[in-house]
């Protein structure tokens, strides 16, 4: 009987430990967090990031993301295909600002869909990376 309670309680309960996916905090447990990457870890393994660009020198806005509307920001880890877009980004904000993101994201890319986009790494110290685009 204790065995079939057992078997209820997984399949009822949601258990989720470090590494396993989520949609939000509450799926991770009293210690670890729902990263943005829809995957539970721990609060020390996570940082707010902020991305920054200009257009050729000069502040993002709709005249010079008049060509490129919306963009796309790739966050890659060290690992082969450890990444996680965001899309559509707006070209005329000129920052984007990420919480919990896996600390494993050492630079990302910025870029149009289906054209190019330049890399940066993240700074360490000020959690930030910074880009001019050239139109």
């Amino acid at each position: 009987m204790r065995y079939l309670a057992l078997m209820a309680c997984l399949a009822a309960c949601s258990l989720t430990p470090s590494g396993s996916e989520c949609s939000s905090d509450s799926h991770c447990g009293a210690d670890d967090v729902c990263a943005r990457s829809g995957e539970c870890l721990a609060k020390t393994a996570v940082r707010a990031v902020t991305v920054k660009w200009t257009i050729d020198g000069s502040a993002a806005d709709s005249i010079s993301c008049a060509a490129h509307p919306d963009l796309y920001l790739q966050f890659e880890g060290s690992g082969y295909g450890d990444t996680f877009r965001v899309a559509p980004v707006p070209c005329n904000a000129g920052v984007y600002s990420i919480d919990k993101l896996p600390k494993r994201y050492q630079q990302v890319e910025l870029g149009v869909d289906g054209g190019t986009g330049d890399v940066s790494p993240i700074d360490l110290a000020t959690a930030q990376a910074q880009f001019d685009l050239l139109q």
